[in-house]
């Protein structure tokens, strides 16, 4: 018997041509889902090897300046710790002067498709490594920092150190040989710390300084005593070890750094007075809080009250008239 059905066969190519014009938004979707997958994988791949140069270019410096290298103290143990996919932490530790010398990466979320095709025009992000030195010996009282220009004031007003005990600064050998604004309390101890052979050295990271900052305030870690240099612009940065090298003498030059009688006994003086501006400070910063949330519980409530019928609002509003008279009789009676 023969088999009236006929075979047709299936055209695949005029199949897949056609598909862009009967699922559009579906093509589009999957195209996005494709990019999507392609930015988390190269941005995630970009970030780490970042990060990987850091270590690879330091990791011999360190070893030969610090006893201890990585975030375990174990022989074999991880150099960096992968804080997030952008951000990861470096520890050193065994060196006269110091506690350790902690490093946070912090790069672009270049795996993050919204945010470097979006928020990246309205918060430009830039890839920083931050390099904390919490010091082991206690120096003089110094607070002072080099801050790029354009960020000096932003930076100074959101650090409570530098806001009250310091203020621009002229240092020849500094602002002939870098591009940063200088904060301090005084003249002498920067222009001991910052000879011109140091500054020669530390021009050569000059566009890649965001700032060098060195406290004897709890306001960079809880350590009072800490030195933190911010780099920036770091993708194009070969080498970190010089700099390193420069923060390291910083802090042996701080610990080692004595003032004059006259000079210590004014910074003392200034520190006493910077306690009480921080203790007001602090306890004006409490009433604004509370006045805040007193403000948002009101305003609930009277969102609260607006969402209520017509009838319950009356009612309320009677119930809060009443309860005022009773408070101004309350008060007649007890001068009476």
């Amino acid at each position: 018997m023969e088999d009236n059905q006929t075979q047709i066969a299936f055209d695949y190519v005029a199949f897949i041509k056609q598909i862009p014009h009967n699922y559009p938004y579906e093509c589009i979707g999957f195209l996005l889902f494709l990019f999507y997958i392609f930015m988390y994988i190269t941005g995630n791949t970009t970030n780490k090897k970042l990060a990987l140069k850091f270590a690879s270019t330091t990791y011999d410096f360190f070893k030969t300046n610090f006893t201890y290298v990585g975030v375990t103290n174990k022989e074999n143990g991880p150099l960096l710790q992968s804080i997030s996919s952008n951000s990861f932490g470096f520890i050193a530790q065994g060196r006269n002067n110091l506690n350790c010398l902690a490093v946070t990466i912090d790069l672009k979320k270049r795996q993050d498709l919204l945010s470097m095709l979006l928020f990246s025009f309205i918060w430009p992000e830039r890839d920083t490594i931050t390099i904390d030195i919490p010091l082991a010996a206690t120096p003089q009282p110094i607070c002072f920092a080099l801050v790029k220009k354009r960020d000096a004031k932003s930076y100074k007003e959101s650090n409570i150190d530098l806001k009250y005990l310091c203020e621009k600064l002229s240092i020849d050998k500094i602002d002939d040989n870098l591009t940063l604004v200088t904060l301090g309390e005084g003249k002498e101890p920067l222009t001991t710390i910052f000879d011109s052979k140091f500054c020669q050295a530390l021009k050569k990271y000059d566009k890649y300084i965001q700032n060098i900052h060195f406290t004897d305030q709890k306001t960079l870690l809880p350590n009072p005593y800490n030195l933190r240099a911010t780099l920036m612009n770091i993708e194009s940065l070969d080498d970190y070890t010089e700099f390193i090298q420069l923060m390291l003498q910083i802090v042996d030059k701080i610990a080692n750094f004595k003032l004059s009688q006259t000079f210590r006994q004014q910074y003392e003086e200034e520190r006493i007075k910077f306690e009480e501006i921080k203790s007001r400070d602090e306890k004006q910063k409490k009433i604004e809080e509370a006045q805040k949330k007193k403000t948002e519980k009101l305003q609930k409530e009277k969102q609260k009250i607006l969402s209520l019928p017509r009838e319950q609002q009356i009612k309320l509003q009677e119930k809060e008239k009443r309860d005022e008279i009773k408070k101004k009789y309350a008060k007649r009676t007890m001068y009476m």
